[in-house]
């Protein structure tokens, strides 16, 4: 984990590997002395220790080592700015079913916008968030990337092959990209435009607690502590079930007498994703099972908010761009009425002709007004349907409500009768 102890733990010493070791207490943390070039030399008279000490300046044949000083350093020092490296690494213990799981924050990675090392057991991950400084184009998707990887060191391993390096992302690691991706994509605001990236190791795994609910866990408080605006912290856990009791974030071992294996993420008043399987279980089990985790999830949300509030870094809420509030209504009264009657139309060519037709109809307007220039009006098309996105969210039936007064585009009516009787060509 610490290969480098000069980037990511304290400051290094340089002292020579003699046997009377000189050190002279000073207060730069780098000490530099000459291994054969100097020695210790003793006064019977009056016991008065003498240095003799010869030029290196002349050979540059003299060998140093370096060793990582073990006496415990200021990390004060190494504060910078409020944006910088953080002041001093932060620890904390969160309950999570019948065990705890250890966050610890500021100690590596502090060049990165967020983070967090999360322990469970003895499998720990390390997730990062960055960002880019500069915002890309303005879309109507959040740029966001998550790679997750399980490293061959997490199990003591070495690749037998030829090449030593980390093979290719396998196809559980894509799944659980997914699993990262899901509930973290939701809570971010819109209008940041800033590609982000969330990179999550696996870098100890004991064979006994499985590290993709815990990497979500991770992501969420890395993306907490980040500067990346969002809305909600967001945590995730696994829930089983052994005879009649629910085990939150259970083992390996666990797992092969469980009959409900449930992934869920979510945050602290809402679940954004569900993913898992069962035995034939009702569904007052399965609601029963959401409940649960919903809990588990309330309880480490609360607990990372807390950490937030300790050392988690500004928001950029600065670089959110969005259109102003009274283009929204601009839109609404140019293509409202419009909008409903495109949308009703039943075949799929003529409709998207249409639609067509009335972006540009609503381009043309705003560029009239000076909301768009004429260099960029037939140019990023990619907001107006976010600006139209309210209207049409209106015409979605909710609920399973069946609006008799509205016109149907699907092919297949709503209400289906199947036939009884039906007649077959018999040769």
């Amino acid at each position: 984990m610490l290969a480098n102890p000069s980037f990511h733990g304290r400051p290094l010493q340089f002292v020579p590997t003699v046997r009377n070791e000189l050190c002279r207490p000073s207060a730069c943390p780098l000490q530099l002395h000459s291994r054969s070039y100097q020695f210790l030399a003793s006064s019977l008279g009056d016991k008065r220790k003498r240095i003799r000490r010869r030029s290196i300046s002349r050979s540059f044949k003299t060998q140093f080592s370096v060793r990582a000083s073990a006496e415990p350093q200021d990390l004060s020092v190494w504060a910078v700015g409020s944006a910088g490296v953080q002041a001093s690494p932060f620890s904390v213990r969160i309950p999570v079913g019948d065990r705890h799981i250890t966050v610890e924050t500021g100690l590596i990675g502090r060049q990165a916008s967020g983070a967090v090392t999360v322990t469970d057991g003895e499998t720990i991950i390390y997730t990062t968030v960055c960002l880019a400084d500069v915002p890309s184009e303005p879309s109507d998707f959040f740029p966001l990337s998550v790679h997750y990887q399980e490293r061959f060191s997490a199990a003591g391993r070495t690749s037998g092959g030829f090449f030593k390096r980390e093979g290719r992302t396998k196809d559980h690691e894509v799944l659980i990209c997914r699993l990262i991706d899901r509930p973290l994509r939701p809570t971010m605001l819109k209008g940041f435009y800033h590609e982000t990236q969330v990179l999550s190791w696996v870098l100890s795994y004991d064979g006994l607690h499985p590290p993709d609910a815990l990497a979500v866990t991770a992501a969420g408080i890395a993306m907490a502590l980040s500067e990346v605006p969002s809305s909600e912290v967001i945590a995730g856990v696994r829930i089983g079930l052994i005879g009649d009791k629910f085990i939150v974030n259970p083992t390996i071992q666990e797992m092969e007498n469980s009959k409900l294996d449930l992934l869920l993420a979510g945050t602290n008043n809402a679940i954004l994703m569900i993913e898992g399987y069962c035995d034939f279980l009702p569904e007052d089990k399965l609601l029963e099972a959401v409940e649960v985790g919903q809990d588990a999830v309330r309880g480490i949300c609360k607990e990372v908010e807390a950490l937030v509030q300790k050392c988690g870094k500004p928001k950029m809420l600065d670089a959110i761009k969005l259109p102003p509030k009274e283009l929204y209504k601009l839109v609404e009264e140019i293509s409202g009425n419009e909008l409903v009657e495109v949308l009703q139309i039943k075949n799929k060519i003529p409709r998207r002709k249409a639609l067509s037709s009335l972006e540009e109809n609503v381009i043309s307007i705003l560029s009239e007004k000076g909301y768009i220039s004429t260099m960029e009006a037939f140019g990023s098309t990619e907001t107006l349907p976010d600006l139209l996105e309210e209207d049409e969210d209106e015409e979605v039936v909710v609920d399973g409500e069946v609006d008799e007064g509205d016109v149907h585009i699907k092919p297949v009516a709503r209400k289906t009768v199947p036939l009884v009787l039906s007649r077959l060509n018999l040769y």
